[in-house]
């Protein structure tokens, strides 16, 4: 049996940044950058989201959650 968990950001490094086409959850603004995170292990990807206006951050797990 498998048990997922949280990694922590240290667990991994982020591959790349970009501006991204999405909108902030907490103020609503399109000034978002999105950074990709990969596992150390590289078996898992996922998406940080960064509001420039609000500094509100959320992530959005990969395919392979």
């Amino acid at each position: 049996m498998t048990t997922s968990r949280k990694f922590s950001e240290d667990e991994g490094e982020f591959t790349s940044t970009a501006n991204h086409a999405a909108q902030c959850r907490q103020c609503g603004s399109d000034n978002v950058t999105c950074k990709t995170w990969e596992s150390s292990d590289g078996g898992y990807e996922d998406y940080k989201y960064i509001c420039q206006d609000c500094g509100h951050i959320w992530w959005v797990d990969g395919i392979d959650a």
